[in-house]
């Protein structure tokens, strides 16, 4: 700490009446009440990310991992199969040939593709990008001036069931949601 002298007006310019004062930098930490990162309102943010994190224990297995798939930053190839596989199962495919059955598999995943795309503001796919995309990520083709025929409608069922289950999803941390703001109406 390096020491000043401090001149008080008041107290006149002789050098009997000055006075020495240490002057050093306040660190902004000094300021406040409570040292950075520990303020209430930090606790309370803390408070309700573990109420969602409870909310989202709540959901059956594949449900989280269709959650995480969709909401999660860090999303892996677990989360995607099983939304895959929850979705597979929920969305009852129909009687088909075994090699539509195998494509009607990858519409699976082209369709949370297409949702999770949504969901953070991309348009829906056409047929076009969902025929792309089938030979891009799977290496099989579909006619897409066929599409109506052959896909939409198991395309639309697809959609239906993604949408569902997103709702279930959700709905948990929906209800955490309200309750906070409920709370801090009151």
């Amino acid at each position: 700490m390096r020491r000043h002298e401090a001149v008080f007006a008041a107290l006149g310019e002789d050098k009997e009446e000055r006075i020495q004062v240490v002057r050093q930098k306040i660190s902004i930490s000094e300021t406040r009440g409570t040292p950075v990162g520990r303020s209430t309102a930090r606790a309370a943010h803390l408070a309700t990310i573990g109420k969602v994190l409870r909310a989202i224990d709540t959901l059956p297995f594949q449900v989280q991992q269709f959650g995480h798939y969709l909401y999660h930053p860090a999303m892996n190839m677990r989360h995607l199969l099983n939304a895959v596989l929850l979705v597979t199962a929920k969305a009852a495919l129909p009687d088909l040939t075994s090699a539509k059955r195998v494509k009607a598999q990858y519409l699976v995943t082209l369709a949370l593709q297409s949702y999770k795309g949504e969901v953070h503001g991309a348009a829906e796919w056409g047929p076009a990008r969902v025929a792309a995309e089938m030979m891009t990520f799977f290496g099989a083709s579909v006619d897409q001036n066929n599409w109506n025929r052959d896909w939409r409608d198991l395309w639309v069922s697809l959609r239906k069931v993604i949408e569902e289950v997103d709702v279930q999803a959700q709905q948990p941390i929906w209800q955490v949601i309200h309750s906070e703001k409920d709370q801090e109406a009151a």
